[in-house]
Parts: C-alpha cells; structure tokens; sequence
C-alpha cells in the first residue's frame, strides 16, 4: 500500500498539478486577451511556478505529441490544390531565404565563439535555427559540443520567438491578416468523416514516427491531410476544443523545457543567447519586408513564415490572427526539411576537417 502511495505521489501529482496550471494559465490569458493565450498562458504559468517554487511537475511525452497531431491536422487542412502549386513556384525563393537564414545563424555564431572563446562547432549548432529536438541530438552526437550551451540557446530563441512574435503581429496593421481558416467553417461533418480523417491522421503520426521522420507526430498529420486536400476530399475543421487542447498541451510541454541549473553553469551565455535570438527575429523580420516585395503575400504572412521558430508554434500563431496559414506550414516544412537533411551532414564535414587541423 506504501508503494502504491508513493508511485502515486511520484507520478500522478506532478501530473496533476501541471495540468492545472496549464488549464489555469490558458483561461486566464484568454480572459484577458493575450495573444496566443493557449499557448502562451500555460507555458508561462508552468514556468513561472517551476522555477520560483521548485516544486516537481511532470508532463508525459504522449500528451505532447497528442497536442503536436491536432496542430498537424489543422495545419494540413489548409492545403489545397491551388496552394499546392503555388508553393512549388515559390521553391526556389525558400531555399534562397532559407540559406540566408542559415548563414546569418552562422556569422552570429562566429562572433558568440569569438566574445565567448566557446568552440565555433558548439555556437555554430546552437545558432542554427532548425528544430529543437533534431539540433540538440546533433550535438549530443558530435564530440566536443557543449550540449548545455546548445539547449540554452535553441530553447531561448523559440521560446522568445513564441513570446515575442505574437505581440509583434498585433502591432502590424489588420488588413495584413489574410487567409483566415475558419474554426467552424465547411459543410457539417459526420461521426464517420471525422472518425477516417482522425484516424488516417493518427496513423501518418505513427508512420512518420516508425521512418524517423524530423518531428513526426506533427509532419505526420500535416502530409497525411495536405494529401487528403489537394486529392480533393475536404477534411472536416476540428472542434475548437481540441485546438485549444493542443495548443495547451503544446505550451505545457514549452514551460518545462528549460531547467534553472542550465541558467547557473555560464553568467554570460544566457544573455548572449537572448541577444543572438532578437538579432535572428530582427533579420527575418527584415528579410519579410523585402519578401512582401517579391509577392502577393501580406508582412503577417512573411513575418510568420520565416519567423525563426518551430513549424507548430508559427502555425498556431498564424491560425490564431488568421494568416496564410497555408504560406507559413508550406515555408516552416521546407525550412525545417532542408535543415535536417543537408545541414548535419555539412556540419559534420566541417567538424572533421576541423579536428582534423
């Protein structure tokens, strides 16, 4: 009975007692209005709690990527065919900005490793801006990289890219939102069409996750039903309970990623990776200007697109104020594609002729 009670006390209350934050966090930033507030209140309502009270919470991986599926199926439920193919023909734009994003990240990194004397193969990975999870494995798995450092910095920029874009947005002017997806919009869904389209999205997540795809529980969903949509089967919205679920459970998951001990270890890293993260927004932020030249598309929809975030984040955002949503998966997808695929290969030849001097 006594081990039952501490199985109980290790595992169930840390649970229960994030959950309640993040519900508490949510309702309360939609109550008075915060932009993103499912996102945004649960992540600062565990963070604040977490870190001044140091009391245990716990947050199981499952319900992250359960939230990561309901983001991915509303995010591929704005694909259609015209959108399709006006992706393709902005493909050769992406890579262009996206190698521009990739070799800012890497003059910012060159000048951290000079101020600091940290190696330039650990400021080189923290300042690449790719997906959390994929560039701290990188760095676990190259030898001599300073995987705290490396955390640090990816955790600061998204987490600052999730705090600040949203107020950032708000300030530019209401036309600039185009494309709404409406929650609700569509004809009405039956048990059976919301049953298959769930199922089928379940079952990409599974599939993305056994081929190892890049954060498959949310690349997964968005393939599935961008196929389903450009094939011409109109997937039905999801209730907006479950967006804000996700949402919810997406921020929970945020609040918890940064530990205090990673904050103690170096005086100066946490102040740079702050600087080096408004620096990347401040460029992108500029690069979106000059895009709304090149194309149709409105500085929201620029802004949102190469906001040096994650494809989740940025996607909620633009669902929230009712962007392109379209425009942001579709450049997000590549950035984070490209990245993964032809970036650590290159970062590892670098390395080895590196050591090998």
């Amino acid at each position: 009975m006594t081990a039952i009670i501490k199985e109980y006390r290790h595992h169930l209350f840390p649970w229960l007692r994030t959950l309640l934050l993040a519900v508490t966090g949510g309702t309360l930033f939609a109550w008075i209005q915060i932009p993103l507030p499912w996102v945004l209140g649960p992540m600062v309502m565990i963070l604040l709690w977490s870190k001044t009270l140091r009391i245990s919470l716990r947050w199981p991986a499952g319900w992250r990527n359960a939230g990561l599926i309901a983001i991915g199926y509303t995010l591929g439920t704005s694909f259609t065919r015209e959108t399709m193919w006006d992706m393709v023909g902005h493909l050769p734009l992406m890579l262009a900005i996206t190698m521009i994003t990739i070799g800012c990240g890497a003059g910012i990194a060159w000048l951290v490793s000079r101020w600091t004397g940290l190696d330039y193969r650990t400021t080189l990975t923290a300042n690449v801006p790719g997906g959390l999870s994929q560039m701290v494995t990188l760095g676990e798995e190259i030898r001599g990289i300073d995987i705290t450092v490396v955390t640090l910095f990816q955790v600061t920029r998204l987490l600052l890219v999730v705090f600040i874009v949203p107020f950032l947005i708000k300030l530019l002017p209401e036309e600039n939102a185009t494309g709404i997806v409406p929650e609700t919009a569509g004809h009405a869904t039956t048990l059976t069409e919301g049953f298959l389209f769930g199922s089928t999205a379940l079952v990409a997540a599974w599939a993305a996750w056994k081929l190892k795809f890049p954060t498959a529980f949310l690349i997964g969903p968005v393939l599935a039903i961008a196929f389903l949509q450009v094939l011409g089967f109109a997937a039905p919205p999801l209730p907006p309970l479950l967006i804000h679920t996700g949402q919810m459970f997406m921020g929970a998951h945020l609040g918890l990623m940064i530990r205090p001990e990673q904050l103690t270890q170096r005086r100066r890293v946490p102040l740079l990776a702050l600087l080096t993260a408004c620096v990347l927004i401040v460029i992108t932020f500029g690069i979106s200007c000059l895009f709304t030249l090149w194309t149709p598309s409105s500085l929201t929809t620029s802004f949102l697109s190469l906001a040096p975030g994650g494809m989740a984040e940025m996607g909620v955002v633009a669902q929230d104020i009712g962007a392109d949503l379209a425009m942001v998966t579709g450049f997000q997808m590549f950035r984070v594609f490209f990245i993964l695929i032809f970036v650590p290969p290159f970062l590892r030849w670098i390395f080895k002729r590196s050591s090998a001097r």
